[in-house]
């Protein structure tokens, strides 16, 4: 006897997992007719071939076909200087205080689907206020806790402040420039920061960064750093 394929289906959970997001964001989503999906009793489904369509119309990326999901093949490692080119610069940011930079840095980062910019500005705020992010020297380096999924690549974007805010930084320095980590993958994310870390470390990098310069010198400035340490 043969029967019509079950299509798979991801659950609340699964897809919260998946995209990096909060289940409540994609509860708010689903109130907003924003999402595709089935509901049985108080049971969200989510059907895979319905969410493929749903990402490609939004250009965000998304690789369904994996077995095991929400889990991850081992990543790649990626350069900090691609990762930069990834994210890109963006300069004088406007804002007051932690929150309102963040925000501001957020609507400027053109590889964050804009659906999910609100979600990511929660997680980033969730992390600074449970640890400042803010390494001192006037630096930042903002990223949430958990792997963004809808993410094409992992990126590293640069966000040069209008004026320096107080940002609980560890040396209680304004801080003026902000690195962000945003990564599909939490490998990523760890070699980004042990490479971002290196690049820190060099006071002639920090000196450069102080002028603000325009992005093809700082990505040649970061790959000229890169050849001094195996990332």
């Amino acid at each position: 006897m043969s029967g019509k394929k079950k299509e798979m289906e991801l659950t609340l959970f699964e897809l919260s997992k998946y995209l990096g997001v909060e289940q409540n964001t994609i509860e708010r989503w689903i109130r907003q007719g924003k999402l595709p999906v089935s509901q049985k009793g108080a049971v969200y489904r989510f059907p895979i071939s319905d969410l493929k369509k749903w990402a490609v119309k939004r250009n965000i990326s998304l690789n369904l076909e994996k077995q095991n999901l929400p889990e991850r093949e081992a990543a790649p490692l990626v350069s900090l200087s691609k990762a930069v080119q990834n994210g890109g610069l963006y300069f004088d940011i406007l804002g007051d205080d932690t929150k309102s930079v963040l925000s501001a840095s957020l609507e400027r980062i053109l590889k964050v689907p804009r659906e999910f910019k609100t979600d990511l500005l929660t997680r980033l705020i969730e992390r600074e206020q449970a640890l400042s992010t803010g390494i001192g020297n006037g630096i930042a380096i903002p990223h949430p806790r958990v792997p963004l999924g809808y993410l094409n690549d992992p990126l590293v974007a640069i966000c040069f402040l209008e004026t320096p805010v107080a940002y609980q930084a560890m040396d209680q320095q304004p801080v003026e420039v902000l690195f962000f980590i945003l990564c599909p993958d939490l490998k990523y994310h760890l070699q980004l920061l042990s490479s971002l870390s290196f690049c820190l470390r060099d006071k002639s990098f920090t000196r450069f960064l102080k002028s603000r310069p325009d992005p093809k010198a700082l990505i040649q400035k970061i790959e000229a750093l890169q050849t001094l340490n195996t990332f």
